[in-house]
């Protein structure tokens, strides 16, 4: 009985031995799925869109709030006065600044930005009309919507470009990459022309510092006239000190605001774009295609082998 047991288990047993042979013998079918994957990936690397990666290093401006932590007790004075004096406002500003990059409204002013949207929407751009289009149908369009009408996917009348589609646009490509330990914040594109990623990358961050400046300057300017009307009515010494020094401060924000200089984010230096494409990557495609023929052969031809046996079983 035991034997019996023992030569059902060393019948069900993997042989790998038996195996490797069977993959020998089939070395040629296996090598042929290697040679067909390493040919569709070249046909890929040589026609598919290389994509340069650039990206543009920024860092807090030099927003010093040494001023608001001298104040000690004013600033809860100030508080009285309904004023929040913030302990930290550079790092407030670039915190805004880094959520503000994929924001609708960062999107809508980068909007007026034709030349840019030019090529962002180059498909939907009528030169000789210098205005949007919708484009062609063509076949393969055609079918996607009707496979989308088939399934029950919602299909979508064509609109022109607008704050909503640049937004998903921005979301798609750019990336902010924070550091863990640096104050130096990457936003980063990959795109088929370099100089345009560069460029688009230049007015993202204007745009965002620029709306920041401005959303300053008017809350600073409403800040100083509220200020100015609580002074003139404060009678206690200490209230009339911590109310001109929160005058001050706000005086400050908007003398910052007000000039040309960086508000939020300063860039060090002009974009930088990759020397040689970054994607794809045809000196890892290659290889990987070989390995992924030879394991998809050798899967073939192992499930070919469980097959016939299993033929065999069944005949017997």
């Amino acid at each position: 009985m035991d034997i019996d047991v023992d030569r059902h288990v060393d019948k069900d047993e993997i042989n790998l031995l038996e195996i490797a042979s069977y993959l020998w013998n089939r070395r040629w079918l296996i090598a042929a799925f290697a040679a067909v994957a390493l040919c569709a990936a070249i046909v890929y690397a040589k026609y598919a869109t290389y994509l340069y990666t650039v990206e543009l290093r920024v860092t807090p401006t030099q927003q010093s709030s040494s001023e608001l932590s001298k104040l000690g007790g004013l600033a809860g004075l100030a508080s009285v006065a309904g004023v929040r004096m913030n302990q930290d406002s550079a790092s407030n500003y670039f915190a805004l600044y880094t959520e503000n990059v994929t924001s609708r409204d960062v999107a809508a002013m980068l909007l007026k930005r034709t030349d840019l949207m030019q090529t962002v929407f180059r498909a939907e751009w009528d030169g000789e009309k210098q205005g949007y289009r919708e484009p062609a149908s063509g076949i393969v369009r055609s079918l996607a919507r009707f496979a989308k009408r088939l399934v029950g996917i919602p299909v979508y009348d064509w609109t022109p470009p607008d704050a909503a589609r640049l937004q998903e646009y921005i979301q798609r490509h750019v990336r902010v990459v924070e550091a863990e330990r640096s104050p130096v914040t990457r936003l980063v594109m990959e795109a088929q022309d370099p100089a345009f990623a560069a460029g688009f990358l230049m007015a993202l961050h204007q745009v965002v510092d620029e709306g920041l400046r401005q959303k300053a300057h008017t809350r600073a300017t409403a800040y100083i006239a509220y200020l100015s009307q609580q002074l003139e009515k404060a009678t206690l010494v200490e209230h009339r000190a911590a109310l001109a020094q929160a005058l001050s401060e706000q005086e400050r924000t908007r003398m910052m605001a007000s000039s040309t200089l960086p508000f939020a984010a300063e860039p060090l230096g002009e974009p930088a774009a990759s020397p040689r494409p970054t994607s794809p990557r045809p000196i890892i495609i290659l290889p990987l295609s070989v390995v992924f023929g030879v394991f998809t052969g050798s899967l073939f031809v192992l499930l070919d082998r469980q097959i016939r046996r299993y033929r065999q079983v069944v005949r017997h």
